[in-house]
């Protein structure tokens, strides 16, 4: 079977992510008589504009953030990258996320694009291994803050949203556990997914093993690496992880505006907690933007704070509206005309090389993963 080429690819995200999108909405409005859009329209014309108008601010300012904490990372690698690059590989990096299943080819769309403009493949792909553990770092640290505020508010939920809850929390720790391990027995990892390997191949599950282990050494020697420079650079990790961090706090913020504009006495607390656990459990289903799955935990989530549905459901298509189709729309454009300019200047002539090259450091240890898995 020949296989699809990457715009093929892209083509047929964007085509399955249509139709989830389409069959949510047929879904949303045909089982809710409450959700129209005189209702959605009547809810912007009545609410605060200045509550909307936050909301979409947090909307920009999630995608200011990530080019600010790219541009950090870039720079202690020795690349001397202007700030506006850094805003367009976050805004590529958004846009292909929102269109892939769990949010797997926004990284490696902007890592391309990286390298067009000098950066080696190393260190392009060093960034976002970088960024993807101070990320999920925040990502715990956001969650576990929710649940110390107000626990109450997750034992009040039904069993579904507990357990996508759970199951969100769960993968994010594994994560964690995954960097923790690296950091202090890298060796042991690789051994136990060599094992896994080979368990799998006598199954027949897999039939190249070298080629499995081959890029189970890559990915280790890749993360073993990240692990290495954040001891290195410990501030470097610590303003990354913040900035991380204000992003997911922008995000749960545009639910707060969003229904503070309708209802300026709405319990910003409960709110707030809310919409934490809903980022962690549809964040739980790889399916592209947690179209489907979003709608369900919002209106079974919300409902502990608000009792009226066409409230809810108003609400959540203005705030889904800012920070999902909105978001789409503006990092699509600005990443067209990157992709424009980055053609026009591949024509004109090739972009300067940068002359600050970075060796990564090998993982941890005296022996470099290859030698580890030579033992096996």
């Amino acid at each position: 079977m020949k296989k699809l080429s990457k715009k093929q690819k892209l083509i047929v995200n964007i085509c399955f992510l249509l139709v989830l999108i389409g069959v949510t909405l047929a879904i949303l409005f045909t089982s809710n008589k409450e959700l129209n859009f005189k209702n959605i329209a009547e809810y912007i014309k009545t609410g605060n504009p200045w509550y909307l108008c936050a909301a979409v601010a947090c909307m920009l300012a999630i995608i200011v953030l990530e080019g600010f904490s790219l541009f950090l990372i870039v720079r202690k690698l020795g690349f001397k990258g202007k700030a506006a690059k850094s805003m367009a590989y976050a805004s590529i990096d958004a846009y292909y996320s929102a269109v892939t299943p769990s949010a797997t080819g926004g990284q490696a769309a902007a890592a391309v694009y990286m390298v067009k403009d000098g950066m080696t493949a190393g260190s392009a792909s060093f960034t976002f291994v970088f960024r993807a553990v101070t990320f999920t770092s925040a990502y715990v640290i956001l969650t576990a803050a929710a649940f110390i505020i107000k626990p109450s508010l997750f034992l009040q939920l039904d069993f579904w949203p507990q357990f996508f809850i759970i199951l969100g929390v769960a993968t994010q720790l594994l994560l964690v556990g995954f960097f923790i391990a690296l950091l202090l027995c890298h060796r042991t990892i690789l051994r136990i997914g060599n094992g896994i390997i080979s368990l799998l191949h006598k199954m027949r599950i897999i039939k190249k093993k070298e080629k499995w282990r081959t890029k189970l050494i890559k990915e280790i020697a890749k993360y073993a690496n990240c692990v290495k420079q954040i001891k290195k650079h410990k501030m470097l990790f610590v303003n990354v992880l913040l900035l991380n961090l204000g992003e997911h706090v922008l995000r749960v913020l545009i639910s707060v505006f969003v229904c503070l504009a309708a209802d300026g006495s709405a319990p910003f607390r409960d709110i707030f907690v809310l919409q934490c656990f809903l980022l962690v459990g549809y964040s739980s289903i790889p399916l592209p933007g947690g179209v489907g799955i979003f709608e369900f935990l919002y209106l079974n989530i919300y409902k502990l704070a608000f009792s009226e549905r066409q409230f809810m459901l108003s609400a959540m298509m203005i705030m889904r509206t800012i920070s999902y189709y909105m978001c789409m729309l503006v990092t699509g454009t600005v990443s067209l005309i990157y992709h424009l300019i980055t053609v026009r200047r591949k024509k004109g002539e090739e972009p300067p090389t940068e002359t600050t090259s970075v060796q990564l450091p090998e993982p941890p240890s005296g022996e470099t993963t290859e030698d580890i898995a030579a033992e096996e």
